[in-house]
């Protein structure tokens, strides 16, 4: 893999919050996003993720590409938003139109199905959109791809300011899947590590979030195995090939 390295100015960096692991330092350059990995492979793992769901029927996915960010390594992907459009996430859309916080709302309901209903209703309600699709795609790829840190500023809406017209966001954000985190996932094996994994927002069990969403993903296997053949072994490599072959009778094949 040819990894690129790109020097970046003091006056590209940009703050971000949001992350349920803390305020991660980004860049922002000529139309692209850089993130500079934090807690181990992020990087890679966000290339890897894009690259499944190259071969997958997602409606809309950021694609990233592993690189050199001055000195350090992380990733680059395109900023996926056109002139008057804007991200809305649902935690901020909620935010908006009740002054409270989504993901406290959401801890007063027992159920995760119920959870997952209550998100749909509301963005009905306010913006006519249907995030069923949405969010059976996201929660069978975070299952798939061990996806820890999937949470409510990172699941939004794509808004077009001129025209007040709402569409679902692209699939972003996958830095923390495939035990990409060397201080949390430390075991020797990926069975070791897989006992520490925890989801969210719905559920702490990404199989949990993912049933009750329903199973939206489809998975192009022969042209994804074709794909991995030419990637240089990494554990983030031995995860997304396991959990390939662990999800395979569950997610279905998509020709």
């Amino acid at each position: 893999m040819n990894i690129k390295e790109y020097k970046l100015s003091p006056q590209a960096l940009v703050m971000v919050q949001g992350s349920s692991k803390g305020t991660q330092p980004k860049y922002y350059e000529n139309g692209y996003w850089y993130k500079v990995n934090q807690c181990g492979y992020e990087g890679l793992s966000e290339y890897l993720v894009s690259k499944v769901l190259e071969c997958s029927n997602a409606d809309d996915y950021a694609a990233y590409e592993p690189c050199i960010i001055n000195g350090r390594s992380g990733c680059r992907s395109k900023n996926f938003l056109k002139e008057n459009e804007s991200f809305l996430s649902f935690q901020r859309l909620y935010e908006l139109m009740t002054g409270e916080s989504l993901q406290d709302r959401i801890r007063l309901i027992s159920q995760v199905a119920d959870r997952i209903g209550f998100v749909k209703e509301f963005l009905m309600e306010y913006t006519g959109f249907d995030c069923s699709r949405y969010l059976s795609q996201i929660l069978t790829l975070d299952m798939l791809t061990l996806n820890t840190d999937r949470h409510l500023n990172n699941l939004g809406l794509i808004v077009d300011t001129s025209a007040s017209l709402y569409k679902a966001a692209p699939i972003f954000d996958n830095g923390n899947a495939l035990l990409s985190d060397w201080d949390r996932f430390c075991e020797e094996t990926i069975e070791e590590n897989l006992e520490n994994v925890y989801g969210q927002p719905f559920s702490v069990s990404l199989e949990s979030q993912a049933h009750e969403a329903g199973i939206g993903l489809k998975l192009n296997y022969k042209k994804i195995e074709s794909i991995l053949e030419q990637e240089p072994e990494s554990r983030g490599l031995e995860v997304l090939k396991y959990q390939l072959i662990r999800y395979r009778s569950l997610i279905p094949d998509f020709l």
